[in-house]
């Protein structure tokens, strides 16, 4: 079975312009699995790709006081 779309975190990323650190946050806060593990590298498909992008817009920066 060969798999085409398939991301790393910094992939995921990179498409949306967005720090690796946040994505990762969402992925540790969702406790999303990863479709693939290659070595230490985590693969997550398409789909965990729109659903992390959809969480990543409803993160809201707080202002410091």
């Amino acid at each position: 079975m060969i798999n085409k779309n398939l991301y790393t975190v910094s992939n995921i990323a990179d498409i949306l312009h967005e720090p690796p650190q946040r994505v990762a946050y969402i992925i540790r806060k969702y406790r999303l699995l990863p479709v693939r593990k290659v070595g230490i590298t985590r693969l997550f498909s398409e789909e965990q790709a729109k659903a992390i992008e959809q969480e990543l817009f409803q993160i809201q920066v707080r202002p410091t006081i």
